[in-house]
């Protein structure tokens, strides 16, 4: 049901099969030609040790279970995600990390913190588990093992962008 003068925004999702699919460059090249577009990041944290190796402060360092960063210094910090996010023309751009049992709280919050955007591109896998978006992209690198979030949001995909 509609709220009366609450606006609905529209949103897409960008999932994949791993780490380095292609994820965020999706993410950037819609930025670019959706005008007034904002974009999230959204990290799940990891049991044990991160299958990326990356240090990226989300499976060792997250004690809460969600954090959503807004700090423009953060968010600007050169070879990040969310700086390529800015970079394409992202009106606002929020990271989210999260532990698995905070995401779709983390969501929620994150989600209502973005204020007069035409919409929001989230990049993420898990994201699929609780939100329902206008348009769901999954990029599939042929040459790539697919990690557990992945084969569970698949199915939900409205396009699925093969290469590889």
């Amino acid at each position: 049901m509609r709220r009366k003068n609450r606006k609905i925004v529209k949103i897409i999702t960008v999932s994949g099969t791993c780490s380095n699919a292609g994820k965020t460059f999706v993410v950037t090249e819609l930025l670019k030609y959706l005008k007034g577009w904002s974009g999230l990041k959204v990290t799940t944290a990891h049991k044990g040790l991160c299958p990326t190796g990356k240090n990226c402060g989300v499976c060792r360092q997250l004690k809460t279970k969600f954090s959503i960063i807004t700090d423009k210094n953060v968010i600007s910090e050169k070879g990040k995600d969310t700086h390529r996010f800015k970079e394409a023309g992202a009106k606002q751009v929020i990271w989210l990390k999260s532990q698995p049992d905070g995401l779709k709280e983390g969501l929620s919050k994150a989600i209502s913190k973005f204020k007069k955007t035409k919409g929001i591109i989230i990049e993420g896998n898990s994201v699929l588990k609780y939100i329902k978006p206008d348009f769901a992209i999954f990029i599939k690198k042929n040459s790539s093992v697919i990690k557990k979030s992945a084969k569970e949001v698949i199915k939900k995909a409205d396009l699925i962008l093969k290469y590889g």
